[in-house]
């Protein structure tokens, strides 16, 4: 009979260590970080089969979303330009007053991303002196871009399309 107990015993003491390890790996795992980008975050290639793949060699206005801030003086400007920009082809993202402290004489394109293909394209069509600025603020959807007083109108010879270094591969 004390052979069983003993046995019983350890039993027991091995399941309640089971029972904590599993407990904290479980603890660990519920409160870990979600990745955004998913399981394929290290690989560009699409999980689709290649007949259903497209490949695009060229970023085309009507795929770029932008929003646009009125960083001077006169009110209305940053509607006025977005109207001009959906005119000219791309997407409306939104619309408002640049943050404090934004100084822009003509017009800048803002990007979270280094050479970013969609904030060259805005700012090719707003004309060649823009600049493209890095920062870690992104304040709308899309590209973001500021206009001061100077902006006047888009560049009628600009591309409507860039062509892409890296040619993007994309699911149907």
């Amino acid at each position: 009979m004390t052979a069983r107990r003993l046995t019983t015993g350890a039993t027991l003491a091995g399941l309640v260590v089971v029972l904590c390890v599993m407990a904290v790996w479980g603890y660990h795992a519920a409160t870990a970080p979600v990745s955004d980008n998913g399981p394929t975050s290290t690989s560009k290639t699409p999980t689709c089969s290649p007949d259903q793949q497209t490949v695009s060699q060229y970023l085309r206005r009507s795929e770029v979303t932008v929003s646009v801030y009125n960083a001077g003086r006169r009110a209305g400007r940053a509607q006025e330009t977005m109207d001009l920009l959906e005119r000219a082809g791309f997407k409306v993202g939104a619309v408002g007053n640049a943050p404090e402290g934004v100084k822009v004489q003509r017009a800048a394109v803002y990007t979270t991303k280094a050479d970013d293909p969609a904030a060259e394209l805005v700012a090719r069509a707003l004309g060649g002196s823009t600049e493209v600025v890095h920062g870690d603020e992104d304040l709308g959807p899309g590209v973001d871009v500021m206009i001061g007083d100077k902006f006047t109108r888009l560049d009628p010879t600009a591309p409507r399309r860039l062509k892409l270094a890296d040619p993007e591969v994309s699911c149907q």
